[in-house]
């Protein structure tokens, strides 16, 4: 009976902290194209929660740099804790939580769809029931860092590509399959590739040129060769050094680079040309590896 008195949350849902939370988030990933994965920005006074279950999996990531005191209970144990700058909280779907803070607080808080952590799972390994554990607050560094890329993509408007968003939660999901689940068996190590083969290498490498104007996702790529998301991620870099999103971003930049130099088409033509969403993004991201912006460049190469 008291485990019908539990709120379910469902992340899914615009104000999903609504009932759990005496505010609303500061930002929300909610409205932009983030499939599997949610992002909230909160600025929280001192509030101790409901008992509740919520029906992602839920990572919170601590933005405050003072000592931060806490008490939670999760999946039905106690522990009292001293949470610091990027400390992590995990929250596996459908387990029952209840955390109480004493002073003000900045956190993040992740959501994670099941079914994207279940089908990483898959092609990962061929295991069946390997489920996430919970996790009292303590450091965590990958995941603050996927968090805080995360938060940086957000509060630029959304501006970055999907491959880069699902390159985050890919490396996510990893991560917590290696580092904070369990199952029956252990899990394996992955076999060692050298890379790609030629032939696959060939066509993935072919097909980003070809699309480069598109907002490109890693499904579709790996999909070119016939591999999984995480497979073909894995092996690609080992092939050639850089993630798919990076080996992207290279190749917009070095056809950029030869419009720039070899044509009258505008910035914003260019930008477009090479499937950036915003001129804007183009700017900070040729500035990011060449040291000056595109205007600059033209003028300083162009004969």
């Amino acid at each position: 009976m008291l485990e019908e008195t539990i709120l379910k949350v469902d992340f899914t849902q615009e104000d999903a902290c609504a009932e759990i939370l005496p505010r609303s988030h500061i930002s929300s990933s909610y409205n932009a194209k983030w499939d599997g994965i949610r992002l909230d920005i909160h600025h929280q006074p001192a509030h101790e929660t409901p008992e509740h279950s919520p029906q992602q999996h839920i990572i919170s990531i601590n933005l405050d740099y003072h000592l931060l005191q806490a008490e939670r209970v999760l999946d039905g144990r106690f522990q009292q804790e001293n949470i610091f700058h990027g400390d992590v909280a995990i929250i596996p779907a459908n387990t029952p939580h209840v955390c109480r803070w004493t002073s003000e607080t900045d956190f993040l808080l992740l959501s994670l769809d099941p079914a994207f952590f279940n089908q990483m799972i898959l092609e990962s390994v061929d295991l069946q029931g390997v489920e996430l554990t919970p996790y009292f607050a303590a450091p965590e560094p990958l995941i603050q860092q996927i968090a805080l890329a995360l938060k940086s993509e957000l509060e630029s408007g959304g501006v970055g590509s999907r491959l880069y968003i699902e390159s985050l939660k890919t490396t996510l999901c990893v991560h917590l399959l290696k580092h904070h689940s369990v199952t029956s068996n252990k899990v394996p190590q992955l076999v060692n590739h050298k890379g790609l083969s030629p032939r696959k290498l060939r066509q993935a490498v072919s097909y980003i040129h070809d699309n480069l104007e598109r907002d490109l996702t890693l499904t579709e790529i790996a999909a070119v060769v016939g591999m999984s998301m995480y497979h073909f991620s894995r092996l690609f870099k080992q092939s050639t050094g850089l993630a798919p999103h990076q080996y992207v971003i290279n190749c917009r930049i070095t056809k950029a680079k030869k419009l720039l130099t070899g044509t009258e088409k505008t910035i914003e033509q260019i930008s477009e040309q090479v499937g950036f969403q915003s001129q804007s993004h183009f700017t900070n991201v040729f500035r990011k590896f060449m040291g000056i912006t595109p205007k600059a460049y033209r003028e300083h190469v162009k004969i």
